[in-house]
C-alpha cells in the first residue's frame, strides 16, 4: 500500500508499526462525528490542516463543562454554548481544506509555556541514520503552537528539561528521545526513501511520556541557525551538504 506524503498518510503508516503505536496520541480525519466523539473522550482536541506548515491553520477546541465550548486559533479565543456552534466556527476558519482531529497532550511548559521538541535525523555516508540534532519549541504568550515560523522561540532542549528532569537522568532521557527519532526514521524511510532527513516532532506529557506529533520529510535547518550554540546547525549542514554530492 502508498501512503500518501501528508499528515495523515503518515500517521497512518507510523500506525502500522506495532513499536510505534503507543507513541501516537490518538488522530482521524475531522468530520462532525470524529470531533464530537474524540472531544468528549479526551476533553480537548487539536485540529491541523492534513498539508499544513508552520503551524499555520490549527486551532485547539477544548470541552470547558456545562455545554460550553473554547476554540483558540491565533491569539483568538472564543467561547461557544453548543457544539453545533463550535463545530460551524472550526468548520468556516478551515474552509476547503482537508483537517485532521488530534487528541490534545498536557505538554510540560517552561515558565508557564508549552513547549515541544524537534528532532533531526539525517542520512549518513553509508546510507543509514544519524541524529544531528535535537531542539526545543517554546510557545510565544498566549499561542497554543510552538512553531518558530508562527512566533515560537527555538531553545536548548536541555534548558527547557531541566525544571523537569535532574541532570544525570536528564542526559539519559535524551538519549532515549534520539534512539526514537533515529528508530522512527530508518521505519518512514522504508516507505519514503526519497528523503535523505525527517524531522520527528515529539510532545512531552506532563508523566515524561513522549508522543509523536507529526514526521516531517522537509525539516528546516534554519531552527537550528538560531540557538546560540552553532555546532549542531553546522553538522546538520555538513550532512546535508553530503547528501547533495551523494
Amino acid at each position: 500500500m502508498v501512503y500518501a506524503n501528508t499528515k495523515w498518510g503518515k500517521y497512518c503508516y507510523l500506525n502500522t508499526g506495532e513499536r510505534w503505536k503507543p507513541y501516537l496520541p490518538q488522530t482521524q480525519r475531522a468530520n462532525r462525528a470524529a470531533v464530537r466523539s474524540m472531544l468528549k473522550r479526551w476533553g480537548a482536541v487539536y485540529l491541523k490542516p492534513n498539508n499544513g506548515t508552520g503551524g499555520h491553520g490549527i486551532m485547539k477546541l477544548t470541552r470547558i463543562g456545562n455545554g460550553w465550548y473554547k476554540l483558540r486559533s491565533g491569539y483568538t479565543t472564543r467561547t461557544y454554548r453548543s457544539f453545533g456552534g463550535v463545530y460551524s466556527a472550526l468548520s468556516s476558519q478551515a474552509g476547503r481544506r482537508s483537517y485532521l482531529v488530534q487528541k490534545a497532550i498536557p505538554l510540560l511548559r517552561y515558565k508557564k509555556r508549552p513547549f515541544d521538541l524537534r528532532i533531526m535525523v539525517q542520512r549518513n555516508r553509508k546510507y543509514g541514520w544519524d541524529v544531528t540534532g535535537v531542539i526545543g519549541r517554546l510557545a510565544r504568550p498566549k499561542k497554543i503552537v510552538t512553531n518558530y515560523h508562527s512566533g515560537g522561540t527555538p531553545m536548548p532542549a536541555g534548558k527547557l528539561l531541566a525544571p523537569h528532569i535532574s541532570g544525570k537522568r536528564r542526559a539519559g532521557y535524551v538519549q532515549e528521545l534520539k534512539h526514537l527519532g533515529k528508530g522512527v526514521s530508518e521505519y518512514m524511510s522504508a516507505q519514503y526513501p526519497k528523503f535523505p532527513a525527517f524531522g520527528i516532532d515529539v510532545a512531552i506529557d506532563t508523566n515524561l511520556k513522549p508522543w509523536i506529533l507529526e514526521v516531517n520529510t522537509k525539516p528546516d535547518k534554519s531552527l537550528f541557525k538560531t540557538l546560540k550554540n552553532k555546532s549542531m546547525y553546522r553538522r546538520i549542514l555538513s550532512y546535508a551538504r553530503m547528501q547533495k554530492r551523494s
